[in-house]
């Protein structure tokens, strides 16, 4: 496990950017029609909607 100490500044930082990507993944997905890339970017989702979810604490 790693444990990451980030100021206030980075934090926001990182949650804008995690935002940002999961937004992207979301129009990827749509867009996607292999089926199993569109699991792996789902997959890939959920882990980024985890951290952000967990960033806010």
């Amino acid at each position: 496990m790693l444990n990451l100490s980030l100021e206030t500044k980075e934090q926001e930082i990182l949650a804008w950017a995690l935002k940002s990507a999961v937004s992207d993944l979301g129009a990827e997905i749509v867009d996607t029609e292999n089926m199993e890339f569109r699991q792996d970017l789902k997959e890939r989702k959920a882990v980024l909607q985890t951290i952000l979810r967990r960033l806010d604490r």
